[in-house]
């Protein structure tokens, strides 16, 4: 079987391995080169994550880096439910119509808060139930991070089909539609329950994504058998989290893409 290694050789050899090693790995803090640095700084999928909306339609390599990535990712990922033209469908928004759903109001002071607002919405999804098996991840029955509320089914909690139609008259008369009046008196009684979402007025809580019932916008039909039938039956539609299947970069892409489009530019 031979003679064993004295142990003062083991640790020599030992530490001979670990120099070995030590000097074929970079040094953790080592300073990248100058034209290292270049290179990176001069990369627009670097220049973007830096860039604002203002500056980056102000730079052409920025701004065609940004459609270029943008309608390659969303041809691919996002036409499928929002149309060629962003432009939606029955039940699925219209990126492009300026109503927003989560997080944007419109009266935002610049345009770096609305595109962070649509970056979250990519990153996360909406009512998305994927969520990491960790403590404390569910809000409000979604992911943390995900943009989750629910249209209840009313017919599904109780409700009898005469007050659902006393309600299809209030969202009727909210929209300026020629609603019948004593119909929309009842509602009233039922009315408070729409309201954490809707508010008081019907004008949408952004943060709930509660749809403004006062506009003529409509995700899934403003006719009265389209209203009951989401009174009735309730509604969840989803998006896909896109943050594991995009890099940050085509992340912020698409929201200044979307952005920019809803503002005509």
């Amino acid at each position: 079987m031979g003679h064993p290694i004295p142990r003062y050789l083991t640790h020599a050899i030992f530490i001979l391995l670990l120099a070995n090693l030590a000097a074929c790995a970079p040094e953790p803090n080592a300073p990248v080169s100058p034209a290292a640095a270049q290179t990176n700084a001069a990369d627009p999928a670097v220049r973007i994550l830096n860039a604002s909306p203002y500056s980056i339609r102000a730079d052409a390599e920025l701004a065609a880096y940004v459609d270029t990535t943008a309608q390659a990712a969303y041809s691919e990922h996002c036409a499928s439910c929002h149309g060629p033209d962003l432009e939606g469908g029955p039940g699925v928004p219209n990126l492009i119509d300026y109503d927003w759903l989560w997080g944007v109001t419109g009266f935002e002071s610049n345009d770096a808060e609305p595109v962070m607002a649509i970056q979250q919405t990519l990153l996360y999804g909406v009512r998305n139930t994927d969520c990491p098996d960790i403590e404390d991840v569910s809000y409000y029955g979604g992911c943390a991070d995900t943009r989750y509320s629910e249209m209840p089914g009313y017919g599904a909690l109780g409700y009898s089909a005469d007050q659902l139609n006393d309600l299809v008259e209030k969202v009727i008369d909210l929209s300026g539609g020629d609603a019948d009046a004593a119909a929309v008196a009842r509602a009233e009684a039922d009315w408070p329950v729409c309201t954490e979402c809707h508010g008081e007025t019907g004008q949408g809580y952004k943060p709930y994504g509660g749809p403004d019932l006062t506009d003529d916008i409509w995700l899934y039909g403003g006719d009265r058998g389209s209203i009951l039938s989401v009174l009735a039956a309730g509604r969840l539609g989803q998006c896909p989290p896109w943050g594991k299947e995009f890099d940050a970069a085509t992340i912020k892409s698409l929201a200044v893409y979307i952005w920019n489009r809803a503002q005509g530019y």
